[in-house]
């Protein structure tokens, strides 16, 4: 019994190590935003960030963004599909440099959908409002595809905010032994162009578009043309754990999750009206 304890005290003690490694990596902007500006020729890089009322948290988002614009000099555009905001979102997003699509349905699909659609980049990366975006979740993307035309979606690993250890821990071992390269999730799905004319985001979904495009993404493209890595991370809000519960969270992010894949060639003639 004392064993056993031990060997588990041991495990923990070599994650909680390993939790913090990856923390001190992601946090390391400087470094990664310096290799970035080593790339020559980087690809222009479109976000899709679907808002309904975040006011509170997309400037956080933005201005990482513009961070790595700026000082990383990475070619990006920012895509904001709005419904509705009622807190002032799209004139924020506008004030800091993004470019913002108001449309009338709901749904995060719906937004996540007309937003591929209104971007330019030869990588299109869906990300959530609540998000930091990090220099090294960018430069492990543009290495993988260039250093691997045959990847066509990655995705990387996640560390909440505030940093809270049991909350980290949670999400460090989630993502080293669980998740898998098609679980993709909302705050960081990229992908290239080209992967837009044959899978977009399912329009009709409230919710779980971003799982749903990775299952699709997984049967249409196969698994040898996803990539994930879950060392490099972005940083995610905690506020859906606090509001959802860890049970709840913890079983939607185990894959227990229902979303009704459509095919492609039903999704390119749905119609959209955005408005700029």
């Amino acid at each position: 019994m004392k064993l056993n304890y031990a060997i588990v005290l041991l495990k923990t003690t070599i994650s909680l190590r390993r939790m913090f490694e990856r923390i001190a990596f992601n946090l390391n902007f400087e470094y990664h935003c310096r290799r970035l500006r080593e790339i020559d020729d980087k690809p222009f890089i479109s976000f899709v960030v679907p808002t309904r009322n975040e006011a509170v948290y997309l400037p956080k988002l933005l201005t990482s963004i513009n961070y790595i614009t700026q000082i990383c000099k990475v070619p990006i555009e920012t895509v904001v599909v709005d419904y509705r905001s009622e807190d002032g979102t799209p004139d924020i997003a506008r004030k800091m440099g993004a470019k913002v699509v108001e449309v009338d349905k709901p749904g995060v699909g719906y937004a996540s959908y007309v937003g591929v659609l209104s971007s330019k980049g030869d990588i299109i990366i869906r990300t959530d409002a609540d998000v930091i975006m990090t220099p090294s979740a960018i430069q492990e993307t543009i290495k993988v595809f260039t250093d691997n035309p045959e990847k066509l979606v990655a995705t990387v690993g996640h560390i909440y905010y505030p940093l809270d250890l049991a909350t980290n821990l949670i999400a460090y071992l989630y993502d080293r032994y669980i998740r898998k390269p098609h679980n993709t999730t909302g705050y960081f799905i990229a992908f290239k162009k080209e992967v837009s004319s044959k899978l977009n985001f399912d329009p009709r979904l409230k919710a779980n578009d971003d799982w749903d495009f990775g299952f699709r993404a997984l049967k249409i493209l196969g698994p040898s043309k996803l990539y994930y890595n879950y060392y490099v991370a972005t940083f995610v809000s905690s506020r859906l754990i606090k509001k959802k519960g860890y049970l709840k969270y913890l079983i939607e992010n185990l894959g227990i999750v229902k979303a009704t894949p459509i095919p492609y060639s039903q999704l390119s003639n749905l119609p959209h009206t955005p408005s700029s």
